[in-house]
């Protein structure tokens, strides 16, 4: 029948709290269970048992029990009439653990004694020993009296909230026992409980009740914060709470949960100490991504002393934001044949800093939102493999330094990627690129095509493009390559036009020729070691011939035009070939050449004293009877011959053919 009673009380507490005329969490389970075991079944006898919010509701409390009571005496009659001579057993229900000291509990309520006429007494008032019960409650713990043979001792242990109870029936009955424990299940209801344990001494219970008791121990508890609750909000840490009336300040500590610091109540963990913080708080300083316990402990004045209540606690993780490392720098050491590199960056406030160094950049976008760890080498473009294990060391400026990461053989361009990482979450921060030094071109050619000039090379690794640049032959490459380059090419104008080909001529006179491979890198353009040609100039001379007839003869006028002034000149020779055009001085027969008096008969040669950009004075061949071609050389060695280009005239003027039927032309007409 008493569980049917319990469950009966549950169902009217239920109501009265849904009625919002109780408090959740103000009567208990263990209050219903005290309330049915003590056999009160009267409003005067149960309202002491009630906490002090609650008493007002003693009236139906007092109903809904004499209620279960009746429906469960009578549901024991039905069973007891319908009971079979042999009952199935049922198994056992093991037994709630009676409370420490419950074996010598009396039944006695405060009307069973005498009223306390307030005498006096020499006896010493000793200490109540308080511990917390871990079913609820506190177990109270005094040391008894000394034993009289043939008298009997009651301990009258009573509470008085906020104040002590000036006698013993003032305060409310915590329990009357033959020994020296007890344990108090009332919840809390106000900032300090006074506790009394006042002792009865007689023959026997009833004489003991009747006689003046004497106050032999006492102690006072301090309640901590009702209806406490911490929660974490996006890094911020938010407790609330609701301290009793007598409350002057509640203490917040914050004890990290690190493995490393003692979970004490050290002064240094304390925050907030300015505030008075009854109602709560919120702390904004908290770590992200760490773990604290936040306890709430009351500060209460008692008989002029500041005294501190048990800690209401709670653990809290703080959530964590992992930051990208945005200032990643790399610097490139050593040779070209043995680079390195030496990464550094100012870490994160939370989580670890890993490295990536990979060939490739990483997938575009990745480093937008924080990602699972498995996700940078299957979609993210960053396996394991390449994740640098170089020692990170901490500078004294706050930097950490990763130093002598070796450049893979082969590389051209090596991308660095650093990853926080927390808890299997990644951010991914920004990628830094690093450009191996392109070196010199080799076997850089000048190739003269006489009005064109094309430069080849074999196409350098790693370049997007070749640079040119021009300057004097004493001029350094470093301070010429400072200029703007007179032209660049890419690789794909390079393979489609067969060479890097000047739009402009270079210097008649000369010039060093610096060629520079280009590359660029996070929109940086790298310049490469520039590879330097010693272009020795190409003199470019035009001629062009007039006919002139008389005596029946048939002769060339050769005339000469140069791009600039000189005042020397090399020797010219006209050589003629009857059956293609002259390939060089040599191809075919020179013919005699006559001048204004600069030659001799038979000469086979002319060397004017000069050149000049007007047209010269002519020179004269005898071309009668002749058949083929003509042309103009200058008459030097091979070596210096590819320093002079002679511009041919149009083929009418140079093949001898075409002049005579010009001339037959002419005569016809």
């Amino acid at each position: 029948m008493s569980e049917d009673v319990f469950q009966a009380l549950q169902q009217w507490r239920q109501r009265e709290i849904e009625a919002a005329r109780l408090r959740p969490g103000l009567i208990k389970d263990t209050n219903l269970q005290q309330i049915i075991r003590s056999n009160r079944r009267t409003v005067e006898e149960i309202e002491p048992m009630l906490p002090r919010h609650a008493k007002a509701l003693v009236g139906s409390l007092v109903e809904a029990l004499q209620a279960a009571t009746a429906t469960g005496a009578a549901d024991d009659r039905v069973r007891d009439d319908a009971r079979e001579p042999e009952p199935t057993p049922t198994p056992d229900v093991e037994a709630a653990e009676p409370l420490p000291g419950s074996e010598f509990l009396v039944d006695l309520q405060t009307e069973d004694f005498c009223e306390y006429l307030h005498g006096e007494s020499d006896h010493a008032i000793g200490q109540v020993t308080v511990t917390a019960e871990p079913t609820g409650g506190y177990l109270l713990d005094w040391v008894p009296l000394a034993d009289k043979p043939g008298s009997t001792v009651l301990y009258r242990v009573v509470a008085g909230e906020t104040h002590r109870a000036y006698k013993p029936e003032a305060g409310r009955l915590v329990g009357v026992t033959r020994g020296s424990t007890l344990v108090d299940t009332a919840p809390p209801a106000a900032a300090v409980r006074h506790l009394q344990v006042w002792a009865h001494i007689g023959s026997n219970d009833g004489d003991a009740a009747r006689r003046q008791p004497i106050l032999i121990a006492e102690t006072h508890l301090l309640s901590p914060v009702a209806d406490f609750l911490v929660i974490e909000d996006d890094g911020a840490v938010i407790g609330q709470w609701r301290a009793w009336p007598g409350v002057t300040r509640v203490r917040v500590l914050r004890i990290p949960l690190d493995g490393r610091t003692p979970v004490t109540n050290d002064p240094r963990h304390r925050i907030l100490g300015d505030q008075p913080n009854l109602g709560g708080f919120v702390d904004r300083d908290a770590q992200r991504g760490h773990r604290y316990l936040y306890r709430a402990i009351c500060e209460v004045d008692v008989d002029g002393h500041t005294r501190l209540s048990p800690a209401a606690q709670a653990e809290v993780s703080v959530s964590a934001v992992l930051e990208p490392v945005a200032d990643l720098h790399v610097t490139t050491t050593g040779s070209s044949d043995d680079l390195h590199f030496d990464l550094g960056w100012t870490p994160p406030g939370i989580g670890r800093v890993v490295m990536y160094r990979t060939e490739a950049a990483p997938r575009a976008g990745i480093d937008r939102t924080l990602l699972s760890a498995g996700a940078l080498a299957v979609s993210g473009g960053l396996p394991e493999s390449a994740r640098l294990v170089h020692p990170v060391e901490a500078g004294n400026d706050g930097v950490h330094r990763m130093t002598n990461v070796s450049w893979p053989r082969g590389w051209v361009r090596a991308y660095f990627t650093p990853v926080t990482v927390l808890d299997g979450q990644v951010q991914v921060g920004r990628t830094v690129i690093a450009t191996r030094p392109l070196a010199a071109l080799t076997d850089v050619r000048i190739i003269e095509r006489c009005a064109e000039q094309v430069i080849t090379f074999p196409w350098p690794d790693g370049a997007a493009s070749v640079s040119v640049y021009l300057s004097a032959t004493q001029v350094p490459a470093e301070h010429a390559i400072e200029q703007r380059p007179v032209t660049e090419i890419s690789r794909s104008q390079y393979d489609r036009d067969g060479g890097l080909h000047l739009a402009t001529p270079l210097p008649e006179a000369g010039c060093a020729v610096h060629v520079v491979a280009i590359a660029y890198t996070a929109g940086e353009r790298i310049v490469g070691i520039p590879t330097t040609v010693d272009y020795s100039g190409l003199l470019r001379i035009q001629y062009k011939t007039e006919v002139r007839r008389g005596g029946g003869r048939t002769s060339l006028a050769v005339r000469l035009a140069s791009q600039m002034d000189l005042p020397g000149s090399p020797p010219f020779v006209v050589v003629h070939n009857e059956t293609r055009l002259p390939l060089s001085a040599r191809d075919g027969q020179p013919l005699e050449v006559r001048g204004d008096g600069a030659t001799k008969p038979g000469a086979r040669s002319f060397h004017p004293k000069g050149l000049r950009r007007e047209w010269s004075q002519p020179w004269t061949v005898d071309v009668t009877d002749k058949k083929g071609y003509v042309r103009v050389f200058a008459d030097v060695p091979p070596e210096r011959a590819r320093t002079i280009a002679l511009l041919d005239p149009p083929v009418e003027q140079i093949r001898l053919d075409l002049i005579e039927a010009s001339l037959l032309e002419e005569q016809v007409s």
